[in-house]
């Protein structure tokens, strides 16, 4: 389907959220594209985001995983992983989205629009997923990368710069005793992914109460990013209460 002058329009700001000029705006109107929107205009033969949704994936993989290795930051396999991990999961990718208002330009059905469509977590990851993906197929991965870093890199920055610190669980486990709290609890929330390459979910209860959450590929990697959210939590309240 062609794109009209008015939806030409819409996308030419998404453009510029991006920072990326498309030479065909097909693929981006693609990208947003929703299955609930191409089932109800059937008769205009449109194609859905999800193709692109798997090609996404791999693309923003790569990226991160290539700068990361750029960074020189001495962080073990496991600890890359569990970087990489943080970063392209459904709600670490939906908070991407938001910074960019991606959901102002998904194309959807009524049901899915009726339902919360445009600011539910597992579409606006989706989306991402296939708005890289048509970056990469306008251009190359080496522009898909810039496109990607313009995004991601803060964070990214920030996620490794502090997972070569310390051992979080240690730190947190002597935080609570010189404050007199009780030990932290490690609970798994979920396990994602077949079995030869699972992503672990675990969040920190202190005192019955819940605390920091962690992602990793293993659940000791969860767990210590669960550790170094916990310890923040707690020193934000420390300010606050002083």
């Amino acid at each position: 389907m062609r794109v009209d002058v008015n939806r030409l329009a819409e996308l030419k700001i998404l453009t510029q959220k991006l920072n990326y000029a498309f030479r065909d705006f097909e693929l981006l109107n693609k990208s947003l594209t929703h299955k609930s929107y191409a089932n109800e205009k059937q008769g205009l033969c449109l194609k859905d985001n999800e193709r692109f949704e798997f090609l996404g994936d791999s693309v923003i993989n790569l990226a991160v995983s290539r700068y990361l290795l750029s960074r020189n930051s001495g962080l073990s396999e496991g600890e890359l992983s569990s970087v990489r991990a943080q970063l392209v999961n459904e709600q670490s990718l939906a908070r991407f989205a938001r910074k960019i208002c991606l959901g102002d330009f998904l194309l959807l059905g009524k049901g899915e629009e009726v339902s919360g469509g445009r600011v539910k977590p597992s579409l606006l990851a989706n989306a991402m997923e296939a708005v890289m993906a048509a970056v990469f197929i306008d251009s190359c991965f080496d522009t898909a990368y810039e496109v990607i870093l313009g995004l991601f890199k803060e964070t990214i920055d920030e996620l490794t710069t502090k997972r070569m610190v310390a051992d979080y669980k240690g730190l947190l486990q002597k935080y609570c005793q010189a404050h007199v709290l009780s030990n932290p609890v490690y609970k798994l929330v979920s396990e994602m992914g077949p079995d030869h390459c699972k992503t672990f979910m675990v969040q920190v209860h202190i005192l019955g109460e819940p605390y920091g959450v962690g992602v990793g590929r293993t659940k000791k990697e969860a767990e210590q990013t669960a550790a170094m959210q916990s310890m923040e939590q707690l020193h934000a309240r420390t300010k606050l209460t002083v």
